[in-house]
């Protein structure tokens, strides 16, 4: 009788033990597994104005998570993982160290926007049931927003209509200018023609 009871736990034991594998199996795939790498949704690539470039290029912040989002293009599912929690305080500083010349409504919400993301990507990566799918999902996102604060930085050194029009008035004033001092004058023109060439 005890070794009948003692098979049936050890049987009861082994299915359970399997069961709990084969549950955080499934839930840690979904589609995707955590040794793949991020196939970033986006082919879009934003440069900066050369003004924005010379602004941010003091910006310590900016040029870490700069290069924590290209480190990110290529990363597994397990990088990922790894670099959450940098990756969140990246965005935390790059949020409140942004530079007065750049402080504006619209460049603190495109940070606040990164910030929440990361963040997002933080709670996934330490849920107790990972889903590869949504970690994917996020990081994807957090390019594009990356991509999305660039192109705000941008906005601030393009030129509004009025200054563009502006400033085709000076190059208009100035070329007509140039042209009325390169234009010869009266006596110029008599001193040059000689009057017995024409008889």
């Amino acid at each position: 009788m005890k070794k009948i009871l003692f098979l049936l736990s050890i049987l009861t034991l082994i299915s359970c033990k399997e069961n709990v594998q084969q549950k955080t199996e499934t839930t840690a795939t979904n589609g995707s597994k955590f040794s793949d790498t991020l196939k970033v949704t986006t082919n879009r690539k934003v440069n900066l104005l050369p003004e924005a470039k010379t602004e941010v290029s003091q910006w310590l912040a900016y040029v870490t998570a700069q290069n924590e989002i290209e480190s990110l293009r290529t990363s597994t599912g397990r990088d990922i993982l790894d670099t959450s929690n940098s990756i969140m305080q990246i965005m935390e500083s790059l949020s409140t160290s942004i530079p007065d010349s750049l402080r504006t409504t619209a460049v603190n919400s495109r940070a606040n926007v990164l910030l929440t993301k990361a963040k997002i990507l933080h709670q996934l990566a330490n849920k107790k049931e990972k889903n590869a799918d949504e970690i994917f999902e996020v990081a994807n996102d957090l390019i594009v927003e990356f991509d999305n604060f660039k192109l705000q930085l941008n906005e601030l050194y393009l030129k509004s209509p009025g200054d563009f029009e502006l400033e085709l008035d000076e190059e208009f004033e100035k070329a007509k200018e140039e042209a009325l001092e390169a234009e010869p004058t009266r006596d110029s023109l008599d001193e040059d023609v000689d009057p017995n060439a024409f008889r």
